[in-house]
Protein backbone atom coordinates (compact mmCIF):
# COMPACT_ATOMS: atom_id res chain seq x y z
CA UNK A 1 0.00 0.00 0.00
CA UNK A 2 1.22 3.25 1.08
CA UNK A 3 4.89 4.55 1.97
CA UNK A 4 5.35 4.18 5.53
CA UNK A 5 5.55 7.82 6.21
CA UNK A 6 1.99 7.98 4.34
CA UNK A 7 0.79 4.98 6.18
CA UNK A 8 0.04 8.18 8.38
CA UNK A 9 -2.79 8.62 5.56
CA UNK A 10 -5.23 5.84 6.56
CA UNK A 11 -8.16 5.20 9.07
CA UNK A 12 -11.78 4.77 8.78
CA UNK A 13 -15.28 7.43 8.68
CA UNK A 14 -18.05 7.61 10.19
CA UNK A 15 -20.24 6.54 7.33
CA UNK A 16 -20.32 2.91 5.45
CA UNK A 17 -19.41 2.23 1.63
CA UNK A 18 -23.40 3.44 1.50
CA UNK A 19 -22.54 6.61 2.15
CA UNK A 20 -23.65 9.44 4.11
CA UNK A 21 -23.61 13.68 4.12
CA UNK A 22 -20.27 14.63 4.05
CA UNK A 23 -19.78 18.13 4.09
CA UNK A 24 -16.67 20.12 4.87
CA UNK A 25 -17.00 22.44 7.84
CA UNK A 26 -15.97 25.93 8.17
CA UNK A 27 -12.35 26.73 10.01
CA UNK A 28 -12.07 28.43 13.23
CA UNK A 29 -12.23 31.91 11.35
CA UNK A 30 -14.35 32.55 8.83
CA UNK A 31 -12.83 35.33 7.68
CA UNK A 32 -9.47 33.58 6.79
CA UNK A 33 -10.44 30.18 5.36
CA UNK A 34 -12.81 28.85 2.64
CA UNK A 35 -15.56 27.14 3.46
CA UNK A 36 -18.40 24.69 2.60
CA UNK A 37 -21.35 25.39 3.97
CA UNK A 38 -25.00 23.49 3.13
CA UNK A 39 -27.09 26.08 0.69
CA UNK A 40 -29.73 26.75 3.09
CA UNK A 41 -30.48 25.51 7.36
CA UNK A 42 -31.81 22.00 6.21
CA UNK A 43 -30.31 19.03 5.74
CA UNK A 44 -28.52 18.68 3.06
CA UNK A 45 -28.52 15.40 1.00
CA UNK A 46 -25.93 12.82 0.80
CA UNK A 47 -22.44 13.98 -1.34
CA UNK A 48 -21.54 11.66 -3.99
CA UNK A 49 -17.83 12.08 -5.46
CA UNK A 50 -19.84 13.21 -8.45
CA UNK A 51 -21.68 15.97 -6.64
CA UNK A 52 -19.87 17.22 -3.92
CA UNK A 53 -20.19 20.36 -2.61
CA UNK A 54 -17.75 23.26 -3.42
CA UNK A 55 -15.85 25.15 -0.55
CA UNK A 56 -16.91 28.51 -0.80
CA UNK A 57 -14.57 31.16 -0.51
CA UNK A 58 -14.90 33.87 1.96
CA UNK A 59 -11.20 35.72 1.72
CA UNK A 60 -8.48 33.87 0.01
CA UNK A 61 -5.86 32.31 2.60
CA UNK A 62 -2.48 32.70 1.34
CA UNK A 63 -0.88 29.35 -0.41
CA UNK A 64 1.69 29.79 2.68
CA UNK A 65 -0.90 28.94 5.37
CA UNK A 66 -1.08 25.45 4.84
CA UNK A 67 -3.00 24.50 7.79
CA UNK A 68 -5.46 27.59 6.55
CA UNK A 69 -5.54 25.11 3.60
CA UNK A 70 -6.42 21.99 5.00
CA UNK A 71 -10.26 20.66 4.86
CA UNK A 72 -12.65 20.46 7.15
CA UNK A 73 -14.57 17.24 7.51
CA UNK A 74 -17.91 17.15 9.31
CA UNK A 75 -17.03 13.43 9.83
CA UNK A 76 -13.22 13.70 11.63
CA UNK A 77 -14.00 16.74 14.44
CA UNK A 78 -11.41 15.18 17.02
CA UNK A 79 -7.74 15.65 17.70
CA UNK A 80 -6.13 12.05 18.18
CA UNK A 81 -4.86 11.31 21.37
CA UNK A 82 -2.05 8.97 19.67
CA UNK A 83 1.30 10.29 21.14
CA UNK A 84 2.55 9.28 17.88
CA UNK A 85 0.16 11.05 15.84
CA UNK A 86 0.56 14.06 17.73
CA UNK A 87 4.53 13.89 17.20
CA UNK A 88 3.88 14.74 13.33
CA UNK A 89 0.88 17.00 13.35
CA UNK A 90 1.73 20.21 12.06
CA UNK A 91 4.00 21.89 9.49
CA UNK A 92 7.16 20.72 8.36
CA UNK A 93 10.26 21.21 6.47
CA UNK A 94 12.79 18.78 4.39
CA UNK A 95 14.61 18.27 8.15
CA UNK A 96 11.67 17.62 9.73
CA UNK A 97 9.86 15.17 7.04
CA UNK A 98 13.04 12.86 6.69
CA UNK A 99 13.08 12.53 10.71
CA UNK A 100 9.67 12.43 11.42
CA UNK A 101 7.74 11.13 8.14
CA UNK A 102 9.10 9.19 5.90
CA UNK A 103 9.98 5.92 5.43
CA UNK A 104 12.60 5.52 3.10
CA UNK A 105 14.78 8.40 4.85
CA UNK A 106 18.03 9.02 2.44
CA UNK A 107 15.37 8.50 -1.09
CA UNK A 108 13.21 10.83 -0.20
CA UNK A 109 16.00 13.63 1.36
CA UNK A 110 17.04 13.59 -2.57
CA UNK A 111 13.73 14.02 -3.95
CA UNK A 112 12.12 16.72 -1.84
CA UNK A 113 15.85 18.86 -2.50
CA UNK A 114 15.28 17.84 -6.25
CA UNK A 115 11.83 18.71 -6.64
CA UNK A 116 11.71 21.80 -5.15
CA UNK A 117 9.94 21.46 -2.17
CA UNK A 118 9.42 24.56 0.24
CA UNK A 119 7.07 23.37 3.13
CA UNK A 120 4.83 21.04 4.12
CA UNK A 121 1.86 20.49 6.54
CA UNK A 122 -0.32 17.33 7.91
CA UNK A 123 -3.25 16.92 9.42
CA UNK A 124 -4.91 13.87 11.29
CA UNK A 125 -8.19 13.92 12.62
CA UNK A 126 -10.35 11.34 14.23
CA UNK A 127 -13.92 10.20 14.34
CA UNK A 128 -15.79 9.62 16.99
CA UNK A 129 -15.98 5.86 16.34
CA UNK A 130 -12.06 5.84 15.89
CA UNK A 131 -12.23 6.16 12.58
CA UNK A 132 -8.84 8.77 10.83
CA UNK A 133 -8.69 10.86 8.58
CA UNK A 134 -4.84 11.96 7.74
CA UNK A 135 -3.79 14.85 5.06
CA UNK A 136 -1.07 15.69 3.63
CA UNK A 137 -0.07 19.10 1.91
CA UNK A 138 3.33 19.78 -0.06
CA UNK A 139 3.99 23.10 -1.72
CA UNK A 140 6.87 23.28 -3.98
CA UNK A 141 8.38 26.07 -6.18
CA UNK A 142 6.59 25.05 -9.34
CA UNK A 143 3.74 22.55 -10.41
CA UNK A 144 6.27 20.31 -12.13
CA UNK A 145 7.69 19.61 -8.45
CA UNK A 146 4.51 18.27 -7.25
CA UNK A 147 3.75 16.36 -9.99
CA UNK A 148 7.07 14.86 -10.11
CA UNK A 149 7.26 14.05 -6.38
CA UNK A 150 3.43 12.84 -6.67
CA UNK A 151 4.52 10.29 -9.13
CA UNK A 152 7.80 9.22 -7.34
CA UNK A 153 6.12 9.01 -4.11
CA UNK A 154 3.57 6.61 -5.92
CA UNK A 155 6.71 4.26 -7.09
CA UNK A 156 8.02 3.63 -4.45
CA UNK A 157 5.28 1.03 -3.24
CA UNK A 158 2.47 -1.44 -4.61
CA UNK A 159 -0.72 -0.93 -4.73
CA UNK A 160 -4.27 -2.28 -4.11
CA UNK A 161 -7.99 -1.34 -5.99
CA UNK A 162 -7.93 1.89 -7.34
CA UNK A 163 -10.84 4.19 -7.58
CA UNK A 164 -12.80 6.96 -9.68
CA UNK A 165 -12.76 10.22 -7.83
CA UNK A 166 -14.75 12.71 -9.87
CA UNK A 167 -14.40 16.32 -10.83
CA UNK A 168 -10.30 15.43 -10.42
CA UNK A 169 -7.50 15.44 -13.00
CA UNK A 170 -4.62 12.85 -12.42
CA UNK A 171 -5.42 11.44 -9.52
CA UNK A 172 -3.88 8.38 -8.70
CA UNK A 173 -6.14 6.17 -5.57
CA UNK A 174 -5.47 3.26 -3.65
CA UNK A 175 -7.45 0.74 -1.74
CA UNK A 176 -7.36 -2.28 0.29
CA UNK A 177 -7.20 -4.37 3.35
CA UNK A 178 -3.97 -5.03 5.91
CA UNK A 179 -2.32 -6.50 8.60
CA UNK A 180 0.75 -4.08 8.69
CA UNK A 181 -0.80 -2.09 11.65
CA UNK A 182 -0.80 -4.92 13.95
CA UNK A 183 -0.67 -8.58 13.68
CA UNK A 184 -3.98 -8.17 15.11
CA UNK A 185 -5.94 -6.36 13.92
CA UNK A 186 -6.89 -5.47 10.07
CA UNK A 187 -6.95 -2.05 8.46
CA UNK A 188 -9.42 -0.84 5.91
CA UNK A 189 -7.28 2.33 3.80
CA UNK A 190 -9.05 4.59 0.49
CA UNK A 191 -5.85 6.66 -0.34
CA UNK A 192 -6.36 9.45 -2.57
CA UNK A 193 -3.63 11.44 -4.38
CA UNK A 194 -3.68 14.74 -6.69
CA UNK A 195 -1.77 18.08 -7.17
CA UNK A 196 -3.54 21.79 -7.43
CA UNK A 197 -1.35 24.46 -8.79
CA UNK A 198 1.88 24.17 -7.11
CA UNK A 199 0.49 21.61 -4.37
CA UNK A 200 0.34 18.04 -4.00
CA UNK A 201 -2.55 16.45 -1.88
CA UNK A 202 -2.60 13.41 -0.31
CA UNK A 203 -5.94 12.11 1.57
CA UNK A 204 -6.53 8.70 3.71
CA UNK A 205 -9.32 7.22 5.41
CA UNK A 206 -8.75 4.24 7.28
CA UNK A 207 -10.66 1.75 9.79
CA UNK A 208 -9.45 -0.68 11.78
CA UNK A 209 -10.92 -4.26 13.31
CA UNK A 210 -9.74 -7.34 14.81
CA UNK A 211 -12.07 -9.18 12.38
CA UNK A 212 -12.06 -8.84 8.38
CA UNK A 213 -15.97 -9.21 8.99
CA UNK A 214 -18.08 -6.12 7.52
CA UNK A 215 -14.60 -3.89 7.20
CA UNK A 216 -14.09 -2.36 3.38
CA UNK A 217 -12.23 0.55 2.39
CA UNK A 218 -14.82 3.47 2.60
CA UNK A 219 -13.86 4.62 -0.97
CA UNK A 220 -16.93 7.49 -1.49
CA UNK A 221 -15.91 9.22 1.91
CA UNK A 222 -12.16 9.43 0.48
CA UNK A 223 -13.30 10.61 -2.47
CA UNK A 224 -15.47 12.73 -1.20
CA UNK A 225 -13.38 14.87 1.46
CA UNK A 226 -10.35 14.92 -1.96
CA UNK A 227 -13.12 16.41 -3.80
CA UNK A 228 -13.42 19.07 -1.39
CA UNK A 229 -9.89 19.38 -0.56
CA UNK A 230 -9.30 20.05 -4.30
CA UNK A 231 -11.52 22.73 -4.61
CA UNK A 232 -10.64 24.68 -1.13
CA UNK A 233 -6.99 24.83 -2.71
CA UNK A 234 -8.48 25.82 -6.08
CA UNK A 235 -10.56 28.81 -4.32
CA UNK A 236 -6.62 29.67 -2.36
CA UNK A 237 -5.55 29.72 -6.24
Amino acid sequence: MMRAGLALLAVPLLVSCGGTAEQSTPPPTASTIASATPASPAPTPAATPSRAASPRATATPRQDDLAQLVVRSATFTRTSSRDWDRERVGPFDAKRFVSKLSGTPEEDRKLLARTGFVRGYVSIRMSSDGRRLVVYLYRFRSHEGAVTLQDRFWDQYEHGDTFTVRGISRTWTDSGLSKKSSPTRFTATANVNFVVGNVLAQVSVTESSATRDGLRPDTRLAATISKLQHDLLEAAG
